[in-house]
């Protein structure tokens, strides 16, 4: 496993259950903890990047004009 790579290098504290988790999921999935964590952190950025680019138009209550606002989900 491993070799070289160009992509760059992220560090994080986490709880010792959430890495026991990981590690079986990813033993599960043949695959190592940090390839099934990049493809986790992937997942989570495209759904941000989906629902920033979302905008919706609605009527605001004591206004009759519609206002653009950015909808978080």
């Amino acid at each position: 496993m491993g070799g070289k790579t160009d992509l760059d290098r992220v560090v994080a504290y986490i709880p010792s259950e959430w890495k026991k988790e990981l590690e079986e999921w990813a033993q599960i999935d043949e695959r190592s903890v940090s390839w099934l964590v990049a493809k986790l952190i992937d997942k989570a950025l495209q759904e941000r990047r989906k629902q920033q680019n979302y905008i919706a138009v609605i009527p605001l209550p004591d206004n009759d004009d519609p206002k653009t606002i950015s909808t978080y989900l």
